[in-house]
C-alpha cells in the first residue's frame, strides 16, 4: 500500500486561489448607478432609494423624466404628478419652442451623408467618442459678412437665423453676430448632462448665448431633450421642464441661459443600433473666436480644408430654401409640472434649497 503520510518537513500543498475581476470603487459606483437608472426607467424608482441614498444623493432627475413615456402624451402638460406638486395657472411663456418639418428632404439626406455614420469624416477627424466622453469641439461663422456665398452650412445657419416663429419668439436673436455649431452622434442609452451653454465651456465665467437650437438628423435612437427655467443665478432647482422628443427633421430652440440635457434613452432603440444624431446651433452677440490649430471651443470654421466633412458643408452647390417656410409646423414640448423628486418620490419643493450638483442623480 502507498504510504499516505507525507515526508517530514514537507509543507502542505497551497489551495489556488481563484481570481476575480478586479474592481476599482468607481467601477462599483458607476454599477450601482446604471442599476439605480434601471430601476428609475422601468417604474421601480423605489428600489433604486436605498442605493441612491448610499451613494450620497438627495435627489434625482423626476420619474415622468427618467421613465418617459416613450409615445409622448396628447396633453402638452405631463398628468404624471408626483405629491406635493402643482399646477400653476399663471403661465410664463416656456423657454422653449418646436418646428416640425424644418428640413426638406434633400436637406437631410445631405445632412445625413455627413454626420450619420459614426466612422464618417467629422468624427473620425475629431477622434469622437462618447464613453469617455470626448472633449468638447465647435466651429463659429459670422453672420454679418457670409463666409462663402451659397455655401451649404452657411445656408442652413441662416434659414435657423431668419424662421420668422423663432424671431418672434426670441427678437433677441436679431442681434447675433455669429453662430457656434456643433454635433453630437450618440447611442440610444447615452444621454448628456444637465448644463448651461457657455462660451468656451464657462472658462473665465459663463457667458451664454442668446438662442440655442437642436437640429434632429436621425431618431432612431436616444432619450427627449430637457429644458428647464433654472439660470444660472436662479437660487434653486427648476420647477418646470419641457420635454422636447427626438424626430428627423425637427428643430428645437430655447433660451440660452436655461438648463437643459438628454435623457438617456430606455429600453430598446426603434431600430436595431439606432443613434441620435444632432446638429446644433447657438446664437451670440459676442462670441471669442479661437484661432488655434488643434480642434476645441470656437475654432473658425475652416475655409480651406482637405477634411471630406468641411468641404462637404462648405459645398456651394447644395443650395438651402432660406425663403419657404411654408412647411414648417410649430409644436409645443410636453410641459412638466416638476422636474426634481426626493429619493421617496415627493417633488422636489423650492423651499428644499439648492443641493450640490453632485448631490442629484440624473442617470449619467
Amino acid at each position: 500500500a502507498l504510504n499516505s503520510k507525507r515526508p517530514s518537513g514537507e509543507e502542505p500543498p497551497r489551495k489556488k486561489k481563484k481570481k476575480y475581476a478586479e474592481l476599482t470603487k468607481d467601477d462599483y459606483r458607476q454599477t450601482a448607478e446604471r442599476l439605480s437608472l434601471l430601476y428609475c426607467q422601468s417604474g421601480r424608482s423605489q428600489k433604486a432609494k436605498k442605493g441612491l441614498t448610499y451613494l450620497g444623493f438627495l435627489c434625482r432627475l423626476a420619474t415622468q423624466v427618467l421613465d418617459y413615456p416613450i409615445i409622448p402624451p396628447s396633453s402638452s402638460l405631463s398628468s404624471r404628478r408626483s405629491k406635493g406638486s402643482s399646477s400653476n395657472h399663471n403661465k410664463s411663456p416656456p423657454p422653449c419652442v418646436i418646428y416640425d418639418n424644418f428640413l426638406n428632404s434633400s436637406e437631410l439626406d445631405y445632412l445625413k451623408s455627413v454626420f450619420e455614420n459614426p466612422d464618417a469624416s467629422y468624427w473620425s477627424s475629431h477622434d469622437y467618442h462618447v464613453e469617455p466622453p470626448s472633449p468638447y469641439f465647435s466651429y463659429v461663422i459670422p453672420l454679418l459678412k457670409e463666409r462663402k456665398q451659397g455655401s451649404f452650412v452657411d445656408g442652413l445657419a441662416r434659414k435657423v437665423w431668419k424662421l420668422p416663429g423663432l424671431n418672434q419668439r426670441f427678437p433677441a436673436i436679431k442681434q447675433a453676430t455669429h453662430v457656434e455649431l456643433w454635433a453630437h452622434n450618440r447611442p440610444h442609452a447615452s444621454g448628456h448632462q444637465m448644463h448651461f451653454d457657455s462660451d468656451d465651456e464657462g472658462r473665465g465665467g459663463v457667458r451664454n448665448p442668446i438662442v440655442s437650437t437642436i437640429l434632429y438628423i436621425t431618431a432612431e435612437g436616444g432619450g427627449p431633450s430637457l429644458v428647464t427655467n433654472q439660470r444660472l443665478d436662479s437660487t434653486h432647482l427648476a420647477n418646470k421642464g419641457w420635454l422636447a422628443y427626438p424626430k428627423a427633421k425637427r428643430l428645437v430652440a430655447f433660451d440660452g441661459r436655461v438648463l437643459h440635457g438628454v435623457v438617456p434613452g430606455k429600453g430598446v432603440p426603434s431600430i436595431q443600433d439606432g443613434r441620435r444624431v444632432t446638429l446644433m446651433f447657438a446664437f451670440w452677440k459676442k462670441i471669442q473666436v479661437r484661432r488655434e490649430s488643434t480642434p476645441g471651443s470656437a475654432r473658425p470654421f475652416p475655409n480651406k480644408s482637405n477634411m471630406e466633412w468641411a468641404t462637404a458643408l462648405s459645398d456651394h452647390t447644395i443650395h438651402v430654401q432660406q425663403s419657404d417656410y411654408s412647411k414648417i409646423t410649430e409644436q409645443q414640448a410636453v410641459e412638466l409640472d416638476h422636474v426634481y423628486e426626493k429619493l421617496d418620490g415627493d417633488a422636489w419643493n423650492p423651499r428644499d434649497g439648492m443641493p450640490d450638483y453632485e448631490q442629484v442623480f440624473q442617470g449619467f
